[in-house]
């Protein structure tokens, strides 16, 4: 597979980063949970096999960062 467009990056966090960044930029008022299967789609699609629960807990400390804070027992599906 293809992995150029991640090829600058080192790890699992840095291309989850990478990834919520680009959708956040495009669609900031998004639900938790399109955040994450989002990006696992995407990293998986450029070959990148990143465990949904990995991509959850790292998309949850970043949109902490932005002031979004992320239920536990929903996980956002209600935000």
């Amino acid at each position: 597979m293809d992995k150029q467009h991640h090829a600058g990056y080192v790890s699992h966090q840095d291309i989850i980063h990478k990834c919520f960044e680009t959708y956040y930029e495009m669609f900031p008022n998004m639900p938790f949970q399109w955040y994450v299967q989002n990006i696992y789609d995407s990293t998986n699609r450029k070959g990148f096999l990143i465990k949904q629960e990995e991509i959850e807990d790292t998309v949850r400390y970043f949109l902490q960062w932005k002031g979004r804070e992320i239920c536990p027992h929903c996980l956002g599906r209600w935000q």
